[in-house]
Protein backbone atom coordinates (compact mmCIF):
# COMPACT_ATOMS: atom_id res chain seq x y z
CA UNK A 1 0.00 0.00 0.00
CA UNK A 2 1.29 3.43 -0.95
CA UNK A 3 0.52 5.99 1.74
CA UNK A 4 1.71 8.81 -0.49
CA UNK A 5 -0.99 7.93 -2.98
CA UNK A 6 -3.60 6.90 -0.44
CA UNK A 7 -3.45 9.02 2.73
CA UNK A 8 -5.44 7.50 5.57
CA UNK A 9 -8.07 4.90 4.83
CA UNK A 10 -9.42 4.40 1.34
CA UNK A 11 -11.82 2.16 -0.55
CA UNK A 12 -10.31 -0.49 -2.81
CA UNK A 13 -13.47 -1.45 -4.72
CA UNK A 14 -17.12 -0.53 -5.18
CA UNK A 15 -18.29 -3.13 -2.65
CA UNK A 16 -17.26 -1.11 0.40
CA UNK A 17 -13.95 -2.88 0.97
CA UNK A 18 -11.46 -0.46 2.52
CA UNK A 19 -7.80 -0.45 3.50
CA UNK A 20 -5.60 1.35 6.01
CA UNK A 21 -1.84 1.26 6.48
CA UNK A 22 -0.34 1.16 9.98
CA UNK A 23 -3.73 0.85 11.70
CA UNK A 24 -2.01 -0.10 14.97
CA UNK A 25 -0.81 3.51 15.28
CA UNK A 26 -4.36 4.80 15.75
CA UNK A 27 -5.98 4.27 19.15
CA UNK A 28 -9.61 3.24 19.73
CA UNK A 29 -10.09 1.56 16.34
CA UNK A 30 -12.28 -1.53 16.40
CA UNK A 31 -14.38 -3.41 13.91
CA UNK A 32 -17.68 -5.30 14.51
CA UNK A 33 -18.08 -8.94 13.50
CA UNK A 34 -21.62 -10.25 13.93
CA UNK A 35 -24.30 -12.54 12.60
CA UNK A 36 -28.07 -12.25 12.90
CA UNK A 37 -28.28 -15.20 15.29
CA UNK A 38 -26.70 -13.09 18.03
CA UNK A 39 -22.96 -13.69 17.84
CA UNK A 40 -21.24 -10.35 18.49
CA UNK A 41 -17.49 -9.74 18.35
CA UNK A 42 -15.29 -6.68 18.24
CA UNK A 43 -11.77 -6.86 16.85
CA UNK A 44 -8.95 -4.29 16.70
CA UNK A 45 -5.87 -4.15 14.43
CA UNK A 46 -4.03 -6.02 17.21
CA UNK A 47 -6.96 -8.46 17.62
CA UNK A 48 -8.04 -7.10 20.97
CA UNK A 49 -11.77 -6.97 21.69
CA UNK A 50 -14.32 -9.46 23.00
CA UNK A 51 -16.64 -12.26 21.86
CA UNK A 52 -20.13 -12.89 23.30
CA UNK A 53 -23.76 -13.76 22.61
CA UNK A 54 -25.30 -11.94 25.60
CA UNK A 55 -24.42 -10.13 28.82
CA UNK A 56 -24.10 -13.46 30.64
CA UNK A 57 -22.20 -15.37 27.95
CA UNK A 58 -18.79 -13.88 27.17
CA UNK A 59 -16.23 -16.24 25.66
CA UNK A 60 -13.42 -13.73 26.16
CA UNK A 61 -12.85 -11.00 28.71
CA UNK A 62 -15.47 -8.20 28.43
CA UNK A 63 -13.89 -4.91 27.36
CA UNK A 64 -14.68 -1.24 27.24
CA UNK A 65 -13.00 1.02 24.71
CA UNK A 66 -10.11 1.86 27.09
CA UNK A 67 -9.35 -1.84 27.58
CA UNK A 68 -8.57 -2.12 23.88
CA UNK A 69 -5.15 -0.54 24.44
CA UNK A 70 -4.65 -1.20 28.17
CA UNK A 71 -5.30 -4.93 28.44
CA UNK A 72 -2.75 -7.57 27.47
CA UNK A 73 -5.53 -10.09 26.82
CA UNK A 74 -6.13 -10.52 23.09
CA UNK A 75 -6.51 -13.11 20.39
CA UNK A 76 -2.84 -13.91 19.99
CA UNK A 77 -0.92 -16.05 17.52
CA UNK A 78 2.66 -16.76 18.55
CA UNK A 79 5.34 -17.84 16.10
CA UNK A 80 8.36 -19.50 17.68
CA UNK A 81 11.25 -19.10 15.24
CA UNK A 82 14.36 -21.22 15.15
CA UNK A 83 17.24 -19.14 16.51
CA UNK A 84 15.06 -16.05 17.09
CA UNK A 85 12.92 -14.62 19.87
CA UNK A 86 9.17 -15.37 19.67
CA UNK A 87 7.14 -13.16 17.36
CA UNK A 88 3.44 -12.36 17.61
CA UNK A 89 1.55 -12.49 14.31
CA UNK A 90 -0.90 -10.03 15.88
CA UNK A 91 1.78 -7.63 17.18
CA UNK A 92 1.20 -8.44 20.84
CA UNK A 93 4.61 -9.46 22.13
CA UNK A 94 6.31 -7.24 24.69
CA UNK A 95 9.25 -6.58 22.34
CA UNK A 96 6.98 -5.62 19.42
CA UNK A 97 5.01 -3.20 21.58
CA UNK A 98 8.29 -1.67 22.77
CA UNK A 99 9.38 -1.04 19.15
CA UNK A 100 6.11 0.55 18.03
CA UNK A 101 7.39 4.15 17.99
CA UNK A 102 10.82 3.33 16.60
CA UNK A 103 12.09 3.19 13.04
CA UNK A 104 12.18 -0.60 13.08
CA UNK A 105 8.44 -0.79 13.74
CA UNK A 106 6.73 -3.43 11.63
CA UNK A 107 4.84 -2.84 8.43
CA UNK A 108 1.14 -3.42 9.16
CA UNK A 109 -1.75 -3.29 6.69
CA UNK A 110 -5.48 -3.65 7.31
CA UNK A 111 -8.22 -4.53 4.84
CA UNK A 112 -11.86 -5.10 5.74
CA UNK A 113 -15.29 -5.43 4.18
CA UNK A 114 -18.82 -6.68 4.93
CA UNK A 115 -18.26 -8.25 7.53
CA UNK A 116 -14.70 -9.54 7.55
CA UNK A 117 -11.39 -8.14 8.80
CA UNK A 118 -7.81 -8.90 7.75
CA UNK A 119 -4.53 -7.64 9.23
CA UNK A 120 -1.14 -8.38 7.69
CA UNK A 121 2.25 -7.70 9.26
CA UNK A 122 5.79 -8.55 8.24
CA UNK A 123 8.66 -9.50 10.53
CA UNK A 124 11.15 -6.60 10.45
CA UNK A 125 14.20 -8.75 9.64
CA UNK A 126 13.24 -12.32 8.69
CA UNK A 127 10.88 -11.79 5.77
CA UNK A 128 8.01 -13.69 7.41
CA UNK A 129 4.58 -12.28 6.60
CA UNK A 130 1.49 -13.12 8.64
CA UNK A 131 -2.11 -12.50 7.58
CA UNK A 132 -4.94 -12.99 10.07
CA UNK A 133 -8.46 -12.94 8.66
CA UNK A 134 -11.40 -12.81 11.09
CA UNK A 135 -15.14 -13.14 10.53
CA UNK A 136 -18.34 -14.44 12.12
CA UNK A 137 -20.09 -16.85 9.73
CA UNK A 138 -23.45 -15.56 8.53
CA UNK A 139 -25.29 -18.78 9.40
CA UNK A 140 -26.63 -20.06 12.71
CA UNK A 141 -23.36 -20.91 14.47
CA UNK A 142 -22.18 -18.82 17.44
CA UNK A 143 -18.57 -18.86 16.30
CA UNK A 144 -15.82 -16.49 15.24
CA UNK A 145 -13.22 -17.80 12.84
CA UNK A 146 -9.58 -16.78 12.50
CA UNK A 147 -7.60 -17.81 9.44
CA UNK A 148 -3.84 -17.46 9.81
CA UNK A 149 -1.55 -17.58 6.77
CA UNK A 150 2.23 -17.46 7.24
CA UNK A 151 4.30 -16.70 4.14
CA UNK A 152 8.05 -16.80 3.63
CA UNK A 153 8.85 -13.71 1.54
CA UNK A 154 12.60 -14.04 2.10
CA UNK A 155 15.30 -15.92 0.18
CA UNK A 156 16.04 -18.37 3.02
CA UNK A 157 14.00 -21.17 4.63
CA UNK A 158 12.24 -20.37 7.93
CA UNK A 159 11.55 -23.03 10.58
CA UNK A 160 8.69 -22.16 12.92
CA UNK A 161 6.14 -23.44 15.41
CA UNK A 162 2.76 -21.73 15.74
CA UNK A 163 0.83 -21.42 19.01
CA UNK A 164 -2.65 -19.89 19.13
CA UNK A 165 -3.33 -18.27 22.50
CA UNK A 166 -6.77 -16.95 23.43
CA UNK A 167 -7.69 -16.48 27.12
CA UNK A 168 -11.12 -18.01 27.82
CA UNK A 169 -13.29 -16.03 30.24
CA UNK A 170 -16.47 -18.10 29.90
CA UNK A 171 -19.06 -16.38 32.13
CA UNK A 172 -21.18 -13.28 32.73
CA UNK A 173 -19.77 -9.78 32.40
CA UNK A 174 -20.96 -9.21 35.98
CA UNK A 175 -18.28 -11.62 37.17
CA UNK A 176 -15.49 -9.44 35.83
CA UNK A 177 -15.40 -7.67 39.18
CA UNK A 178 -17.83 -9.49 41.47
CA UNK A 179 -16.88 -13.06 42.41
CA UNK A 180 -14.19 -13.41 39.76
CA UNK A 181 -12.23 -15.94 41.80
CA UNK A 182 -15.12 -18.09 42.97
CA UNK A 183 -16.44 -18.36 39.43
CA UNK A 184 -13.02 -19.52 38.27
CA UNK A 185 -13.41 -22.38 40.78
CA UNK A 186 -16.53 -23.40 38.88
CA UNK A 187 -14.68 -23.76 35.58
CA UNK A 188 -14.50 -27.29 34.19
CA UNK A 189 -11.74 -27.39 31.58
CA UNK A 190 -11.19 -30.23 29.13
CA UNK A 191 -8.98 -30.83 26.12
CA UNK A 192 -10.23 -32.67 23.03
CA UNK A 193 -8.53 -33.68 19.80
CA UNK A 194 -8.60 -30.16 18.35
CA UNK A 195 -8.71 -27.79 21.30
CA UNK A 196 -9.85 -26.60 24.72
CA UNK A 197 -13.40 -26.74 26.13
CA UNK A 198 -14.70 -24.85 29.17
CA UNK A 199 -18.07 -25.73 30.68
CA UNK A 200 -18.70 -24.04 34.08
CA UNK A 201 -20.62 -26.18 36.55
CA UNK A 202 -22.94 -23.27 37.52
CA UNK A 203 -24.07 -19.96 36.16
CA UNK A 204 -23.24 -17.88 39.22
CA UNK A 205 -25.88 -15.41 40.39
CA UNK A 206 -26.44 -14.56 44.08
CA UNK A 207 -30.15 -14.06 43.37
CA UNK A 208 -30.25 -17.74 42.50
CA UNK A 209 -27.54 -19.95 41.04
CA UNK A 210 -28.57 -22.34 38.28
CA UNK A 211 -26.86 -25.03 36.19
CA UNK A 212 -24.76 -23.68 33.36
CA UNK A 213 -25.99 -24.44 29.84
CA UNK A 214 -23.08 -23.13 27.79
CA UNK A 215 -19.75 -24.46 26.57
CA UNK A 216 -16.92 -22.14 25.50
CA UNK A 217 -14.43 -23.55 23.00
CA UNK A 218 -11.17 -22.68 21.26
CA UNK A 219 -10.38 -25.20 18.52
CA UNK A 220 -7.76 -25.28 15.79
CA UNK A 221 -6.53 -27.12 12.73
CA UNK A 222 -3.86 -26.81 10.09
CA UNK A 223 -4.75 -26.14 6.46
CA UNK A 224 -5.37 -29.84 5.78
CA UNK A 225 -7.31 -30.43 9.02
CA UNK A 226 -4.37 -31.74 11.08
CA UNK A 227 -5.01 -31.22 14.81
CA UNK A 228 -2.71 -29.33 17.19
CA UNK A 229 0.00 -31.41 18.87
CA UNK A 230 -0.38 -30.09 22.43
CA UNK A 231 -2.50 -27.78 24.57
CA UNK A 232 -2.13 -25.18 27.33
CA UNK A 233 -5.61 -25.04 28.89
CA UNK A 234 -4.77 -23.18 32.14
CA UNK A 235 -3.92 -19.48 32.05
CA UNK A 236 -1.41 -19.44 34.90
CA UNK A 237 0.47 -22.43 33.47
CA UNK A 238 0.68 -20.74 30.07
CA UNK A 239 2.06 -17.41 31.34
CA UNK A 240 4.24 -19.07 34.01
CA UNK A 241 5.45 -17.68 37.32
CA UNK A 242 6.21 -14.00 36.76
CA UNK A 243 5.15 -14.18 33.12
CA UNK A 244 2.55 -12.13 31.26
CA UNK A 245 0.29 -12.64 28.28
CA UNK A 246 2.64 -10.55 26.14
CA UNK A 247 5.68 -12.59 27.22
CA UNK A 248 4.43 -16.01 28.40
CA UNK A 249 6.72 -18.74 29.64
CA UNK A 250 5.07 -21.39 27.44
CA UNK A 251 6.20 -19.47 24.34
CA UNK A 252 9.47 -17.93 25.53
CA UNK A 253 10.59 -21.30 26.94
CA UNK A 254 9.67 -23.68 24.10
CA UNK A 255 10.74 -26.82 25.95
CA UNK A 256 7.86 -26.29 28.41
CA UNK A 257 5.47 -29.18 27.77
CA UNK A 258 1.71 -28.85 27.42
CA UNK A 259 -1.04 -31.43 27.74
CA UNK A 260 -2.52 -33.86 25.27
CA UNK A 261 -6.14 -34.48 24.33
CA UNK A 262 -8.33 -35.93 27.09
CA UNK A 263 -6.94 -33.85 29.96
CA UNK A 264 -9.34 -32.53 32.63
CA UNK A 265 -8.63 -29.61 34.98
CA UNK A 266 -11.12 -27.98 37.34
CA UNK A 267 -11.14 -24.65 39.12
CA UNK A 268 -8.77 -22.39 37.19
CA UNK A 269 -8.85 -19.49 34.75
CA UNK A 270 -8.85 -21.09 31.32
CA UNK A 271 -6.60 -20.63 28.31
CA UNK A 272 -7.16 -21.59 24.70
CA UNK A 273 -3.51 -22.45 24.09
CA UNK A 274 -3.08 -24.62 20.97
CA UNK A 275 0.37 -25.57 19.68
CA UNK A 276 0.86 -26.99 16.20
CA UNK A 277 3.66 -29.09 14.77
CA UNK A 278 6.93 -27.50 13.67
CA UNK A 279 7.22 -26.75 9.96
CA UNK A 280 9.77 -25.24 7.59
CA UNK A 281 8.69 -22.76 4.93
CA UNK A 282 10.84 -22.60 1.82
CA UNK A 283 11.25 -19.21 0.11
CA UNK A 284 7.95 -18.25 -1.48
CA UNK A 285 6.02 -20.92 0.44
CA UNK A 286 3.05 -20.31 2.74
CA UNK A 287 1.00 -22.35 5.19
CA UNK A 288 -2.41 -21.80 6.79
CA UNK A 289 -4.13 -22.51 10.10
CA UNK A 290 -7.73 -22.10 11.28
CA UNK A 291 -8.76 -21.14 14.83
CA UNK A 292 -12.42 -21.53 15.86
CA UNK A 293 -13.80 -19.55 18.84
CA UNK A 294 -17.28 -20.70 19.83
CA UNK A 295 -20.11 -20.52 22.36
CA UNK A 296 -22.15 -23.74 22.25
CA UNK A 297 -24.82 -25.58 24.18
CA UNK A 298 -23.34 -27.75 26.91
CA UNK A 299 -24.40 -30.93 25.10
CA UNK A 300 -23.01 -29.86 21.72
CA UNK A 301 -20.26 -31.78 19.96
CA UNK A 302 -17.40 -29.32 19.42
CA UNK A 303 -15.80 -31.54 16.79
CA UNK A 304 -18.73 -30.76 14.47
CA UNK A 305 -17.23 -27.28 14.15
CA UNK A 306 -14.04 -28.86 12.82
CA UNK A 307 -16.15 -30.65 10.23
CA UNK A 308 -17.72 -27.36 9.18
CA UNK A 309 -14.74 -24.99 9.33
CA UNK A 310 -11.58 -26.91 10.25
CA UNK A 311 -9.50 -26.61 7.09
CA UNK A 312 -8.32 -23.85 4.79
CA UNK A 313 -10.81 -24.93 2.11
CA UNK A 314 -13.77 -24.82 4.52
CA UNK A 315 -12.64 -21.54 6.04
CA UNK A 316 -12.37 -19.91 2.62
CA UNK A 317 -15.80 -21.24 1.62
CA UNK A 318 -17.36 -19.83 4.80
CA UNK A 319 -15.70 -16.46 4.20
CA UNK A 320 -17.07 -16.24 0.67
CA UNK A 321 -20.55 -17.22 1.86
CA UNK A 322 -20.43 -14.52 4.53
CA UNK A 323 -19.27 -11.86 2.09
CA UNK A 324 -22.09 -12.82 -0.31
CA UNK A 325 -24.67 -12.80 2.48
CA UNK A 326 -23.91 -9.22 3.56
CA UNK A 327 -23.63 -8.05 -0.03
CA UNK A 328 -27.18 -9.36 -0.67
CA UNK A 329 -28.41 -7.90 2.60
CA UNK A 330 -27.23 -4.41 1.67
CA UNK A 331 -27.97 -4.59 -2.07
CA UNK A 332 -31.28 -2.72 -1.71
CA UNK A 333 -29.51 0.53 -0.89
CA UNK A 334 -27.65 2.22 -3.76
CA UNK A 335 -26.38 5.78 -3.98
CA UNK A 336 -24.27 7.57 -6.57
CA UNK A 337 -23.45 11.23 -5.95
CA UNK A 338 -20.43 11.28 -8.22
CA UNK A 339 -18.00 10.80 -5.33
CA UNK A 340 -16.73 7.22 -5.02
CA UNK A 341 -15.47 7.69 -1.45
CA UNK A 342 -18.81 9.10 -0.27
CA UNK A 343 -20.71 6.34 -2.10
CA UNK A 344 -18.58 3.71 -0.32
CA UNK A 345 -19.02 5.38 3.05
CA UNK A 346 -22.81 5.39 2.63
CA UNK A 347 -22.78 1.63 2.15
CA UNK A 348 -21.44 1.38 5.69
CA UNK A 349 -24.07 3.83 6.94
CA UNK A 350 -26.69 1.45 5.55
CA UNK A 351 -25.26 -1.29 7.79
CA UNK A 352 -25.66 0.78 10.97
CA UNK A 353 -29.37 0.01 11.65
CA UNK A 354 -28.58 -3.71 11.42
CA UNK A 355 -25.66 -3.35 13.84
CA UNK A 356 -27.81 -1.32 16.23
CA UNK A 357 -30.45 -4.06 16.22
CA UNK A 358 -27.91 -6.83 16.85
CA UNK A 359 -25.54 -5.00 19.22
CA UNK A 360 -27.91 -2.59 20.91
CA UNK A 361 -26.09 -0.04 23.06
CA UNK A 362 -24.22 -2.58 25.13
CA UNK A 363 -22.23 -5.05 23.07
CA UNK A 364 -19.46 -3.06 21.42
CA UNK A 365 -16.58 -1.34 23.28
CA UNK A 366 -18.33 2.05 23.36
CA UNK A 367 -21.13 0.66 25.54
CA UNK A 368 -22.09 3.85 27.33
CA UNK A 369 -25.85 3.30 27.51
CA UNK A 370 -26.49 0.29 29.68
CA UNK A 371 -25.95 -3.43 30.09
CA UNK A 372 -27.50 -5.94 27.78
CA UNK A 373 -30.28 -3.81 26.31
CA UNK A 374 -31.26 -3.67 22.66
CA UNK A 375 -31.76 0.09 22.48
CA UNK A 376 -31.69 2.11 19.30
CA UNK A 377 -29.83 5.24 20.40
CA UNK A 378 -27.41 5.83 17.58
CA UNK A 379 -23.81 6.40 18.63
CA UNK A 380 -23.20 8.11 15.30
CA UNK A 381 -25.02 11.13 16.71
Amino acid sequence: MDNNRHPGWYFVDEKGTFALSNPDRTSYLYFPLVNERGMVSAVTPALHGDIKTAHDTYLTLPVSVEDLHISRAARNVWVQLEGQEPWSATGNSASQVARRFKREAEEVDLEAGFLWHRVARTHPTLGLRAEVTSFVPSGDAAVELMGVVLSNVSSLPITLTLTAAIPIYGRSADRLRDHRHVTSLLQRIRTCAHGVLVCPSLSFDERGHHPNEKMYVVLGAEADGTAPTTFFPVLEDFVGEGGTLDWPEAVVTPQLEGLGAGAAIDGYEAMGGLRFRTTTLAPGEHYAYVVILGILGEDAEPETLIGEYGSQERFDAGLEQTKAYWERKLAGFRLDVGDARFNGWMKWVALQPILRRICGNSFLPYHDYGRGGRGWRDLWQ
